[in-house]
């Protein structure tokens, strides 16, 4: 039975699915077919620096076609969801301005959860409280400020691990500002409607082959350089932070360190990456309204079908 009104047109595409099942190659031919800017929507793909290992496009690529939600911070900066959220709000505002249909793509489905539903408005960093809170873990070490956070708000601490600088750093900052029980805690808006309607696209592949693809990445990240990147990283002025809770970057700093020869350290990135892709599927199978396609081999070869069905989807049938 219909409710007599037209489903409201979409305004975004939304590609998904675990680490290499070859969500860029599929975005990129959206992009290509439709007239689309892409939005990445990868945690680790803000930082700057982190290029090879989170498979970041090639310059010729991103001259073709622009692309958002890259290089937004330092690897050392704390960079949350509501940071990513109004970067990504404000690149679909530049996109819909410009008349070109935004593509949303990533495994970070965390991230990509906040774009659809929004996050709750909280008070925003304050860099005085951060100083000092850098300075007690310089003196006393990173234990200290899980301690502290035991005694301003012991709901959050309960939650989060003392080795998580960034969000014991987050909920302290925000007990300082009266705001405590909410660093950590399962976001029970998010259970609401998306803010936008959108076409959602999920990439599934067998377990077999999407092990073959992340061990064959992963040789293709070390033969590109990655290992250096990752010793330019451990370089950089100030802590790496960030940069080294990153797949493939802990494990070969591991290396770089004298912790692990570099066949351990591969081997450590393969199987680290395998289980992560396990959790993104547990993640994205909760995801509503998403088509899902199952691949084998290049993702290309699906490509098409793909664009026919997001095509017809967005009422876009003059493009082939």
């Amino acid at each position: 039975m219909s409710s007599g009104a037209p489903p409201e047109r979409p305004i975004a595409v939304v590609v998904m699915g675990p680490t290499a099942s070859g969500k860029s190659e599929i975005a990129t031919a959206l992009a290509r077919r439709l007239g689309g800017w892409i939005l990445s929507v990868d945690s680790m793909a803000v930082y700057r620096g982190l290029d090879i290992g989170t498979s970041k496009p090639p310059a010729e690529v991103r001259r073709e076609i622009p692309h958002r939600g890259l290089d937004l911070a330092e690897p050392g900066e704390d960079y949350s969801v509501g940071d990513f959220v109004r970067a990504a709000d404000a690149a679909l505002e530049e996109m819909r301005a410009a008349g070109v249909l935004p593509i949303l793509v990533g495994g970070s489905g965390l991230y990509l959860r906040g774009i659809l539903k929004g996050v709750s408005e909280l008070p925003r960093r304050d860099a005085v409280v951060r100083r000092r809170l850098r300075e007690l873990e310089e003196a006393e070490g990173t234990e200290a400020l899980h301690r502290l956070l035991q005694r301003q708000d012991p709901a959050s601490a309960r939650r989060i691990a003392p080795t998580d600088r960034q969000r014991v750093a987050r909920a302290l900052e925000l007990a300082a500002s009266g705001v405590t029980d909410v660093v950590g805690k399962p976001r029970g808006e998010w259970l609401g409607p998306d803010r936008f309607p959108s076409v959602k696209i999920g990439l599934r592949r067998g377990r077999e082959d999407l092990a073959s693809r992340i061990r064959e990445r992963a040789e293709g990240f070390l033969g590109a350089g990655m290992l250096e990147e990752t010793r330019r990283l451990l370089a950089r002025p100030g802590a790496p932070g960030n940069a080294l809770k990153a797949l493939g970057y802990r494990e070969l700093a591991a290396h770089l360190r004298g912790e692990c020869d570099l066949p351990a350290a591969r081997e450590a990135m393969v199987r680290a990456t395998l289980q992560y892709a396990k959790r993104q599927m547990t993640w994205f199978r909760k995801e509503q309204d998403v088509r899902w396609f199952d691949l084998e081999g290049p993702a290309s070869a699906a490509a098409q079908r793909i664009g026919d069905y997001v095509a017809e989807r967005i009422g876009d049938t003059s493009r082939g």
